[in-house]
């Protein structure tokens, strides 16, 4: 047991020391977080930022019917530059890519909006896993999220459970189980939020944390998804 544990706790600890070495030989903004070229003090060159505004057009901001009265909406299919983005936030603690992926928010389609109620939240993630990736990335995006659009963000959301089986590991039908009664409201709240998380998968957590919100009293819950994990398989994506 000690022997799996020092294992496990070393092999988890790997993606922060490669992140230190590459801050100190390459600080932030010094090579791209994608394809490590060279860039000219921002976080992606010239050609990855190119790929991430129009790689999958066709899924930014595309509708996805989650269950009757859950909306949701999707930036980019979960592959290429923004899938790579994606797992270097979750798993690399490099903060830096939350902001790079909020930017791709804006310009909001003259067809959504928000309520100025509207308040942004996150799913939260299990307490050990955060500790492990010395990050939380949903919070992190939230954040950005909610900066972008000019709206308040505020943790909305209790993790109840002490299961930390990843839900990307999971079939659909085992992420169901996985997260039965995971959530519950961290207060009483009388307006709009939005749900802001990396990837849409199978839909899952998003209604779970809906559910939850719902019965704090939201109004409405709307899902923001920067990325959509379309022929989904096990281990291929993210949270949601």
């Amino acid at each position: 047991m000690k022997k799996d544990f020092f294992y496990g706790g070393f092999f988890a600890f790997l993606p922060r020391v490669r992140t230190f070495l590459m801050e100190t030989v390459f600080p932030e903004r010094a090579v791209c977080r994608t394809c490590g070229r060279i860039t000219k003090g921002t976080v992606l060159c010239e050609e990855c930022e190119s790929r991430l505004r129009s790689d999958g057009m066709v899924m930014a901001w595309d509708r996805e019917e989650l269950e009757p009265g859950l909306d949701a909406y999707v930036l980019r299919p979960h592959t290429g530059v923004a899938r790579t983005l994606v797992l270097r936030l979750k798993h690399s603690a490099e903060k830096c890519l939350a902001e790079e992926l909020a930017s791709l928010i804006l310009p909001v389609p003259s067809h959504i909006s928000f309520p100025p109620d509207t308040v942004v939240t996150w799913v939260p993630m299990p307490e050990s896993r955060r500790r492990e990736r010395c990050i939380d990335h949903g919070k992190a995006l939230a954040e950005a999220a909610a900066s972008r659009l000019g709206l308040p963000c505020r943790p909305l959301l209790l993790r109840l459970d002490t299961r930390d089986k990843p839900q990307a590991t999971l079939s659909r039908e085992a992420r169901e189980a996985n997260l039965s009664g995971a959530f519950s409201p961290a207060g009483k709240m009388d307006f709009p939020v939005l749900l802001v998380d990396d990837v849409l998968t199978t839909g899952t957590t998003a209604r779970r944390c809906a559910e939850a919100l719902r019965a704090g009293g939201a109004g409405s819950v709307t899902v923001l998804a920067f990325t959509r994990a379309l022929g989904h398989s096990p281990g291929d994506a993210g949270s949601i």
